[in-house]
């Protein structure tokens, strides 16, 4: 296998969720012998691939408004560019036996190999956020120019109906067959489970309460902050991964944190492995407020390293926390974990068990081996016993 040429279509140059998914594919390709290219107008972060033990060379290809600039831009101004960043498979000068594929704007022909990547919009119009009145006028007109002028020959936003795709949900795959009347297969994120374990009797030294995912306004981990001012004598933390142009917000956190004297939140920006894991093992309680999340990788890691999960009652989050304790509402927020938080030590670790069961399902060899299928099957037309091993 190692003379086939494989594309990993996505920008790489900082951390993030659907980062998480491609270098995880990477590593599962380098398993296979195969050193992919990353196709992207910024090359991947060296200390990032370094970090995570993955290895791949680097394909510039030109967008005509370049990533680094739209990241500046604000959010209706950054929908609209990305239209104009459309690319054919057709216009490369490296032609590629296969191609996974992160961006939707990035057209190839039915018959180019290929799979794509599907994680939340711009396919599933239930989850755009446009502001209610005159402050949602901006995006809404962006969206009118873009059906009226683009659709056609930039169609960024639109399902490649004859294009192969997973999608990384149950909850995503069930807005997607609503919006496209299409039922895509679901591939989970995939979680590293590699180093993350606790034992029985640690809970009495976990100290935290930790935010772990990007930390950017619709998370809300300004929730974090109200609850350090509930509970000042516990340890809080926030952490996770800020693009440069996210950085304002963080900012602000840090603050208003301060406007409140509270002496007891610690922020990680960008953190290290290390440092992830060096919390997450301190964390008692881990705390995901983002309404209608696609999934969430990140509690997954949280279960694994041994925290327990209270999360928003919504979206993909519901797939990996079941537990109707461990889940809330925002008006409800506060005393439900008032309430878990004076949960027995026996009853807290009984949920440790059977969340860690129930997780395995997301480990990175489950979702790595189905992503590599789509590749094996059409490397070497490979027979139905396999094609049911990984799901395909």
């Amino acid at each position: 296998m190692t003379n086939q040429k494989v594309a990993v279509v996505y920008r790489l140059d900082h951390p993030g969720g659907v980062q998480s998914v491609a270098i995880a594919l990477i590593r599962g390709l380098n398993q296979l012998g195969i050193i992919p290219d990353v196709l992207w107008d910024v090359p991947p972060d060296k200390k990032l691939m370094l970090e995570k033990g993955v290895d791949a060379n680097y394909q510039y290809i030109r967008f005509r408004i370049p990533s680094k600039v739209i990241d500046k831009l604000p959010n209706t101004l950054r929908y609209l560019a990305w239209i104009f960043n459309c690319i054919k498979e057709s216009q490369l000068t490296n032609h590629y036996d296969f191609y996974y594929v992160f961006f939707n704007g990035f057209l190839l022909k039915p018959e180019v190999p290929h799979l794509r990547y599907l994680s939340g919009p711009p396919l599933l119009p239930q989850l755009w956020k446009v502001p209610k009145g005159v402050r949602g006028w901006p995006l809404r007109l962006c969206k009118w120019i873009y059906l009226q002028g683009f659709r056609n020959n930039c169609p960024v936003y639109e399902y490649h109906r004859d294009n192969q795709y997973v999608i990384n949900s149950k909850y995503t795959a069930e807005l997607f067959e609503e919006a496209h009347d299409v039922k895509l297969p679901v591939v989970y994120p995939p979680i590293q489970m590699t180093g993350r374990n606790y034992i029985d009797d640690d809970l009495p030294q976990r100290d935290t309460v930790t935010f772990f995912s990007r930390i950017v306004d619709y998370k809300r981990p300004d929730l974090i902050l109200k609850l350090a001012e509930k509970y000042p004598t516990t340890r809080f933390v926030i952490m996770g991964a800020v693009p440069d142009h996210r950085i304002p917000f963080l900012n602000y956190l840090k603050q208003e944190a301060k406007n409140n004297n509270l002496q007891n939140v610690l922020f990680f920006e960008n953190p290290s492995d290390g440092r992830v894991q060096d919390e997450l093992t301190r964390t008692r309680f881990y705390i995901f407020p983002a309404e209608n999340e696609h999934f969430g990788m990140t509690t997954v890691e949280a279960i694994a390293s041994g925290a327990i999960p209270f999360v928003h009652n919504s979206g993909g989050q519901k797939e990996i926390v079941h537990n109707k304790y461990l889940q809330f509402e925002y008006e409800d927020f506060f005393d439900k974990f008032d309430y878990l938080q004076q949960r027995d030590i026996s009853e807290l670790n009984q949920l440790r068990k059977e969340l860690t069961e129930h997780i395995i399902q997301f480990s990175e060899e489950n979702s790595v081996r189905k992503l590599l299928g789509y590749f094996k099957k059409d490397r070497f037309n490979l027979e139905s016993g396999f094609e049911r091993q990984v799901g395909v």
